[in-house]
């Protein structure tokens, strides 16, 4: 089956939304409240709640409100301290509307410090964002996102924080005002623990391996897909692909790095790149959770600017199969493992990105940036040597 149809078809994502509010009470849609005391859930990601194909290094907020009102909510923020921010609404687990850092206006007096060139230490870095009910207008206003009237559910993410930072980047999640029908309401901040930063990786537990007399499936062929259905982040285009190494087998897959600005070490500015973020994750399909994700600053490349990512099951990891050796490596998630390659915000300069690709050919329209798939022994890989 095509992989695009299969991520249409994966389980209904409504367990998201009952998980993150079955602490709290739920308030009557008629007083359009929200479904957390202070708008937001707790921390979503690949250490909390697994599901949805979320990004190892990345956290989810989720805000629910039923019958958001006619003049919407209003959120205030400050710009965290990292890679990528962005508010998107869902109809169901369905996409409704984005809203970027890029067009995220800072207020009067303040910075946005994701724009290309931007001063990303900027102590003056607030916004504020309206959320109003009803579809994206062709002339959508500025700072404004569009949700579901009948319930409005709103994820905040933020990507790839500076090093020693937590989940949030340094900075609180925003805080909600709901424009009732009586005037404003203001929402609490949000005081709960907001758990630990991000493990590098977030390992599924070792499933089922292949015996040799079992065909895998195609792991040459890669299909480009929106992700659409599963929370998915319209800022990410992906490539998907499936592979199932039989004992004793690793996949190798390699491709040219896109470039990518370096924000990790707490750098000063926003420097213009092919793509924001790029990543590299293996899931496991049925469920929706992730095993791990290799990241473009952490993922080795060579004199070419090629990387070499291993994927296999722990027991068959080759031992050339280090950073030090010039080589990322992935665990396998059982009989059937997802890849997914994330491409996000590419400049309007790069031609290769996923999201200019053919959707019937993608590997035509990203040329060297199009990832190839071996198979092979662990004794084959290890045959290769170190190349550092």
């Amino acid at each position: 089956m095509n992989m695009i149809a299969v991520l249409r078809r994966l389980l209904a994502m409504a367990a998201v939304v009952c998980s993150v509010a079955a602490p709290l009470a739920l308030t009557p849609p008629a007083q359009a409240g929200p479904l957390t005391d202070c708008g937001w859930s707790r921390r979503i990601g690949a250490d909390t709640l697994n599901v949805a194909l979320p990004d190892t290094f990345a956290n989810y907020w989720m805000a629910a409100l039923p019958a958001l009102p006619a003049d919407g909510l209003t959120l205030r923020g400050r710009y965290p301290h990292g890679r990528y921010i962005s508010f998107t609404s869902y109809q169901g687990s369905r996409t409704m509307d984005g809203l970027d850092d890029l067009r995220i206006e800072p207020d009067p007096g303040s910075a946005n410090p994701f724009r290309p060139g931007a001063d990303r230490t900027a102590t003056e870095r607030s916004f504020t964002v309206r959320v109003l009910p009803g579809p994206r207008p062709a002339q959508p206003a500025p700072n404004t996102l569009y949700a579901d009237s009948g319930l409005a559910l709103i994820i905040y993410r933020v990507y790839r924080t500076d090093e020693g930072l937590d989940p949030l980047g340094g900075e609180p999640p925003p805080e909600l005002t709901v424009h009732r029908a009586d005037g404003p309401h203001a929402l609490p901040a949000c005081t709960a623990d907001q758990g630990a930063p991000d493990p590098s990786a977030a390992h599924l537990p070792g499933g089922p391996r292949l015996p040799a007399s079992v065909p895998g499936p195609d792991h040459r062929a890669w299909s480009k897909t929106s992700g659409n259905g599963v929370f998915a982040n319209p800022d990410n285009t992906y490539l998907a692909s499936r592979v199932a190494p039989r004992a004793g087998q690793v996949a190798v897959v390699g491709a040219q790095l896109p470039s990518t600005p370096a924000t990790y070490g707490g750098q000063a500015t926003m420097a213009p790149a092919q793509l924001r973020y790029w990543s590299l994750c293996a899931n496991e399909l049925a469920s929706t959770r992730v095993s791990a994700c290799v990241v473009d600053d952490e993922t080795p490349v060579d004199e070419r600017g090629w990387f070499t990512v291993v994927v296999s099951d722990p027991a068959d990891r080759p031992a050339n199969a280090t950073r030090d050796c010039g080589v990322a490596w992935l665990p396998t998630a059982g009989f059937d493992t997802t890849l997914l390659m994330r491409n996000m915000l590419p400049d309007k300069d790069f031609a290769h990105s996923i999201q200019r690709a053919p959707e019937d050919d993608p590997a035509a329209g990203m040329g060297p940036y199009y990832p190839r798939t071996d198979l092979m022994t662990t004794a084959e890989f290890e045959a290769t040597g170190c190349a550092r």
